[in-house]
């Protein structure tokens, strides 16, 4: 009989629920502040709704992933930010809500998206706020009791103590705070009896393991811990050629260096007219995503990612 108090693992594969990824499949997320709003702030903004983005993504992107992943099954996602990081006042978090812009996520986009067989990830931008400030929240809230939808956080954007812009500089987060993140998640999935492990994706590009002069945005990274019912997914991040794309996703997402990691992210920043300057030059080639081409300059992905985000 399992403890009511769940505790945390160390082992790299919970196995009191089933992973959306144990198939070998590849989760796609179009990233975005929500659909027809800012889509300087991602791919996502740039559709009109659910019909207009199933019918792109399938033709542009099911088809390369496919191709490179064996043949394994695409799981689509829209991936909202949820919380997004604005200048400071006095007494704010320095987060603003969908809900607050007049977005209802249940009606435009969980329900809808389950119907299609689609996933959402809310994403936080952190500002003043915690991880397990913002997935009690989204609980609170009451969207994380679907199946199909989970958490991502920034700590890029997580403010410093008596600054007032997140983001400069770039934020960082510890480990303990996601470790008690995933730990509310994975007591909240075993109450409400979610069939599927939930996921927790937390972006990322300063490690130690690239010293580049980022912050490291993971502040005691070795000692994250895994859940019974949730997926800790680490991202590579950040906007660059194939090369300095492949060494970071590499060394950042190394099981060696951090025997936790099992599974993996990373972000492509396509061209965008809105953005006009922030996007991945050269674009990597779908064969160097996953591993099975080398880039231009000679490097190798290790792992092919379990997920890919559309930015």
């Amino acid at each position: 009989m399992r403890s009511p108090t769940p505790r945390p693992t160390s082992t790299r594969s919970p196995a009191d629920k089933p992973s959306l990824f144990d198939d070998g499949a590849t989760m796609l997320t179009i990233y975005g502040r929500a659909f027809r709003i800012a889509p300087i702030l991602g791919f996502l903004g740039a559709y009109r709704g659910f019909d207009d983005l199933e019918r792109d993504v399938r033709q542009r992107f099911y088809g390369p992933i496919q191709t490179n992943n064996g043949g394994k099954p695409v799981i689509p996602a829209v991936h909202l930010i949820y919380a997004l990081a604005i200048p400071c006042t006095p007494g704010d978090d320095c987060l603003l809500y969908l809900e607050e812009v007049g977005v209802d996520i249940v009606k435009e986009y969980i329900e809808p998206a389950s119907r299609r067989g689609w996933h959402v990830i809310l994403d936080s931008q952190l500002g003043r706020s915690d991880p397990a400030v913002q997935v009690k929240r989204m609980i609170d809230k009451g969207y994380l009791r679907y199946e199909n939808v989970h958490v991502a956080l920034d700590p890029e954007f997580k403010s410093y103590p008596g600054r007032t812009t997140p983001g400069i500089p770039v934020g960082q987060i510890d480990a303990a705070q996601i470790n008690r993140a995933q730990e509310l998640l994975d007591a909240h999935a075993r109450e409400v009896g979610l069939k599927t492990r939930k996921i927790v994706m937390v972006h990322q590009f300063g490690d130690p393991e690239v010293n580049d002069g980022v912050p490291y945005m993971i502040l005691n990274k070795s000692s994250l811990k895994t859940f019974p019912t949730v997926d800790l997914v680490l991202d590579a991040d950040g906007f660059g050629g194939p090369d300095p794309k492949a060494v970071k996703y590499n060394r950042m997402l190394n099981d060696q260096t951090y025997p936790f990691i099992q599974w993996r992210a990373i972000k492509l920043f396509l061209p965008n007219p809105e953005a006009p300057n922030h996007y991945d030059k050269p674009q990597m080639e779908w064969p160097a995503v996953f591993g099975r081409r080398d880039t231009p300059g000679g490097y190798r992905m290790r792992w092919p990612p379990n997920i890919v985000i559309i930015a």
